[in-house]
């Protein structure tokens, strides 16, 4: 309730005119009180509503398998190196994992290519899927880390240049398209 200087002072009276007393603090009224319910049942509900996000997704080829077609002879055997390369991606509207680990692959022939080695053997994968935080019209980035372990080797054979298990790798649906690699 407004008053103006000029008819009021800040003292109110009592009903019976003879105490002064001061307010101090607003009056909250009836619908105010409600509104501010209201608006708690809303955030309740809407912190209830949310959904849990859930822990990264692992995919795995299973246990080390070397390629049928290389032969690795005993003496070669000593000369295997085991080796491991890892990889993130930032994907956006899905996640096609045999691409993702092909490409690890090819990374990994190419730098133990670079130290004498031209085949892997005892090849292994494991792929980790961060789901999206946000999902914006249905598209949703996804970080990706894939761990390729292998043993490197010089083989009279020439590498397959694929992955191994690529039977197990299971994705999530979507057309992929990577936004970022090893940028962690």
């Amino acid at each position: 309730m407004l008053r103006s200087t000029s008819r009021s002072s800040s003292a109110l009276q009592s009903p019976t005119g003879s105490e002064n007393t001061t307010r101090s603090e607003p009056r909250l009224s009836i619908s105010a009180i409600s509104r501010m319910f209201l608006r708690m049942r809303r955030l309740d509900e809407s912190a209830n509503n949310k959904p849990k996000r859930t822990k990264a997704t692992v995919i795995s080829s299973g246990e080390p398998v070397t390629h049928s077609g290389l032969d690795v002879s005993p003496t070669e055997e000593h000369q295997q190196v085991p080796v491991e390369y890892v990889d993130h991606y930032v994907c956006e509207g899905g996640v096609n994992v045999a691409t993702l680990v092909r490409a690890t692959r090819q990374t990994l022939l190419e730098r133990v290519d670079a130290c004498g080695a031209n085949s892997l053997t005892q090849e292994q994968w494991q792929c980790s899927i961060s789901p999206p935080k946000n999902v914006h019209h249905g598209v949703g980035t996804y970080k990706v880390e894939v761990r390729y372990h292998a043993s490197a080797t010089r083989s009279s054979v020439p590498d397959p240049h694929k992955p191994v298990a690529l039977d197990q790798a299971k994705g999530i649906p979507g057309l992929m398209t990577i936004r970022s690699r090893n940028d962690i």
